[in-house]
């Protein structure tokens, strides 16, 4: 679907009128227009997000999307990452919030109505999946047939900078939906959650007896715990358990909400046009046309035989996927992914302390706990003193649950995690 202003003109978000939002964002691309570029949006207001976007695809301008709550460790690798291979004056990408020339973005490389997703990842910190409106669309598309057709409605709670929140708001606009920003109203709706959102939920009667009207909960982001499944299938909740990432999307295959109900061991269908093969060494590879384009300011991703995931799994005898792992360090807490190289360096910093160690706990609400084990430089190092610091370095889902002072790193002769050695520390 070509963008359409008329398509924004309906009365189609909560809160505001469609008449009111299309002149907002006229008013808003003017503006762009006239300094043309990649534009930076990192809103916390879903509705202020929203107009930037639109503003910035009606302006054919490359975007770059960022979360406004990173702290100055991640802002850092932010800047760098834009940086990397361009002298300042030619930057593609502005600083947080900012605009650039339309020639500074043809140096860099991005192209028009490029919109460059935040991700975590085990390579490293902040990296950004280059997108486009046409993958971003395919995406929408293909969640629009798994679900049998029609305008999809959404209750979206995730940020909009998260591939999870854009991609609700994407299939309202693209399917002719729906979306609020709450869940006030959730009755026919599509809600996203991840596993901790969903436990969160089911504390709550109230909140019970809403989501039972919703027309899918989808769940993702992390493997959901055995109990929070039981506790779901026997409440009957309309649950799609969905497997997705940035790189992909979001949801790229899922389990059909009758069958999560019926068969606890039910394996996912791919969603759309989406191909997915397990490699020889167990890796997931997925092709599709909602696949990302590779990584901005980082080295090219050869996607010829399609994307290589750091995820394991394997087909069942019907042919369908089961993720069963990853294959590097990287931590899924409450739905966001953890690089845990990267707290230990920002811990790592202070001065007073010499080493640490970043690992995922398994843990009923977060899906992994984030727990970091530290040698400290003298006796009484005060943990609570390093959490107040670290807290300005790191964006809030990166903050340790427990930061713990230990004499040597809970290590094995070989120098990989020992599990004994840290249960003994954390009970």
């Amino acid at each position: 679907m070509e963008f359409s202003l008329e398509q924004l003109s309906r009365d189609w978000i909560e809160g505001i009128s469609g008449e009111d939002f299309c002149a907002k964002v006229q008013d808003r691309c003017a503006r762009f227009g006239e300094a043309t570029g990649a534009v930076v949006i990192a809103k916390k207001d879903p509705v202020h997000f929203a107009v930037e976007f639109f503003a910035a695809v009606a302006a054919g301008q490359p975007i770059v999307l960022a979360n406004p709550s990173w702290g100055a460790y991640e802002r850092k690798e932010f800047e760098a990452l834009i940086e990397q291979g361009t002298q300042p004056e030619e930057l593609g990408v502005p600083p947080l919030g900012g605009q650039c020339r339309e020639s500074d973005r043809l140096k860099a490389g991005l192209q028009l109505r490029t919109i460059l997703v935040p991700t975590g990842g085990s390579a490293g910190g902040v990296k950004l999946a280059i997108h486009t409106w046409e993958s971003l669309e395919a995406g929408c598309h293909g969640v629009q047939d798994f679900l049998g057709g029609g305008s999809i409605d959404s209750c979206c709670v995730l940020p909009l900078y998260h591939v999870s929140g854009l991609m609700q708001l994407l299939r309202a606009y693209h399917t002719g939906g729906h979306i609020r920003f709450d869940e006030d109203e959730v009755a026919g709706r599509c809600l996203s959650y991840v596993p901790t959102q969903l436990q969160r939920a089911l504390a709550d009667s109230k909140c019970i007896q809403k989501i039972t009207t919703a027309r899918a909960i989808f769940v993702g982001g992390a493997a959901m715990p055995s109990a929070l499944v039981e506790k779901a299938r026997e409440l009957k909740l309309p649950i799609i358990s969905v497997y997705g990432m940035t790189e992909t999307a979001a949801m790229v295959a899922a389990i059909p909400a009758e069958e999560f109900l019926s068969n606890s061991q039910a394996g996912a269908l791919p969603i759309g046009d989406a191909q997915i093969e397990i490699d020889p060494c167990g890796r997931i590879r997925i092709q599709s046309p909602a696949l990302f384009k590779g990584y901005h300011g980082r080295p090219p991703v050869d996607l010829s035989q399609g994307y290589l995931t750091d995820d394991e799994g394997y087909f069942d005898e019907q042919g369908r996927l089961h993720v069963t792992g990853r294959v590097d360090r990287l931590i899924m807490s409450g739905g966001e992914k953890i690089d845990p190289q990267e707290v230990e360096d920002a811990i790592c910093q202070m001065d007073s302390v010499q080493e640490c160690l970043a690992v995922g706990i398994p843990d009923s609400e977060w899906g992994q706990r984030l727990v970091a084990f530290y040698v400290p430089d003298f006796p009484g190092v005060d943990a609570s003193a390093l959490l107040k610091r670290l807290k300005v370095e790191l964006v809030g889902y990166k903050i340790p649950k427990q930061l713990v002072s230990v004499p040597n790193l809970p290590l094995n002769q070989q120098g990989k995690i020992d599990l004994k050695k840290i249960e003994n520390f954390i009970h």
